[in-house]
């Protein structure tokens, strides 16, 4: 059990590699032009190479597993379920990420940082309510200051309605 645990996770590793690399030479369409900061490939390009480097060690990782033997049949089992569990928290948020994108297009980066972020924590496991409302307030606003205030890179608007609009009195 132990030896296909680390083959999924040389694979996915592999496969994170793959993705980082697919989106490092896709993020050589961003235009180059700056906008009073720095380029806008320059964070697509980080993260993807970001990206490829964790998958590569966790491709590392998980080749150098050893090959134990479960202890007994209860170990196996619980080790099923939470794989399965594993999976439902990253389909989670694979439809996270993809209603997030979706989000942004239309309310915005604030609002849709804001519903993100409790969203993402829970799937992490965090169960605390005020730990929910901080990162919907925290999370929007430190990102916000890094990012599009203390960086210059250009925030993405929303079509329907953009919290930004608001606060900038537009």
């Amino acid at each position: 059990m132990i030896a296909t645990l680390a083959k999924r996770e040389a694979l996915a590793g592999l496969a994170m590699v793959a993705v980082g690399l697919g989106f490092f030479a896709a993020s050589f369409g961003i235009d180059v032009r700056e906008q009073g900061g720095i380029a806008p490939r320059v964070f697509p390009m980080a993260g993807a190479l970001l990206i490829a480097l964790l998958g590569a060690v966790q491709a590392g990782l998980g080749t150098a597993s050893a090959d134990p033997e479960p202890e007994d049949q209860m170990a196996a089992e619980e080790g099923d379920q939470g794989h399965a569990r594993d999976a439902w928290h990253v389909a989670g948020l694979l439809a996270l990420s993809a209603a997030y994108v979706i989000g942004i297009n239309y309310f915005g980066y604030l609002v849709s940082t804001a519903a993100a972020a409790p969203i993402a924590l829970y799937l992490f496991g965090v169960r605390s309510i005020s730990g929910f409302a901080v990162a919907a307030v925290l999370c929007p606003a430190v990102y916000h200051l890094v990012f599009f205030v203390g960086l210059g890179v250009f925030p993405p608007f929303g079509l329907w309605f953009d919290l930004l609009d608001v606060i900038q009195g537009n």
